[in-house]
């Protein structure tokens, strides 16, 4: 079954509409919306668009397949990498840019390296995972010590400062926000 065709029936179900009110929503024939929810529909993008425009979703709402119908590899070249500090904090996010509601972080930070965080909305959850070495956040004024091994939750919307104090070892770690705990 392709994307469009599973994406809009699902869409048009949470949205509690009938093919005919869709079409109705949307200014295409019924008949054009009972096709759309056929496999092999192949519509013109005006007729995506007008469908779209009518169930107040993105495009990419109704031609992608959702998370559980597909699977991305990230590779190291698509990985986008945040710097700080004159590139002493390196955050490099290994989760797909499209992920919605999760980010995955590899952090790497050197010697003496102190980089202040980006907050996250409310509700954000931070995980912070110690690979090696011996990490240090600053969530608001409290200095919690995170050492190889080790993980800290902390509300990803607080301030908080990344921070290696060792002179002499880098030190690593996983970093995931999840946006919308439940």
């Amino acid at each position: 079954m392709d994307a469009l065709c599973l994406n809009l029936r699902r869409l048009r179900k949470q949205a509690k509409l009938t093919q005919a009110e869709l079409a109705k929503l949307s200014g295409l024939p019924r008949a054009t919306c009972a096709n759309l929810e056929q496999d092999g529909a192949n519509p013109g993008i005006q007729t995506v668009m007008a469908v779209a425009a009518a169930l107040h979703v993105s495009l990419d709402e109704l031609l992608v397949l959702p998370p559980e119908h597909r699977h991305y590899k990230v590779i190291p070249r698509d990985m986008q990498e945040y710097r700080a500090e004159a590139g002493r904090f390196v955050a490099r996010l290994l989760s797909p840019i499209t992920s919605r509601g999760v980010q995955i972080h590899f952090i790497t930070m050197q010697p003496g390296c102190r980089s202040i965080g980006r907050p996250h909305p409310l509700g954000a959850q931070e995980f912070f995972y110690a690979q090696s070495g011996t990490s240090h956040l600053l969530i608001e004024d409290e200095d919690v010590e995170v050492t190889s091994g080790s993980l800290v939750q902390f509300p990803g919307h607080r301030r908080h400062v990344y921070i290696n104090r060792d002179a002499s070892q880098v030190a690593t770690a996983v970093s995931t926000v999840v946006f919308r705990m439940g």
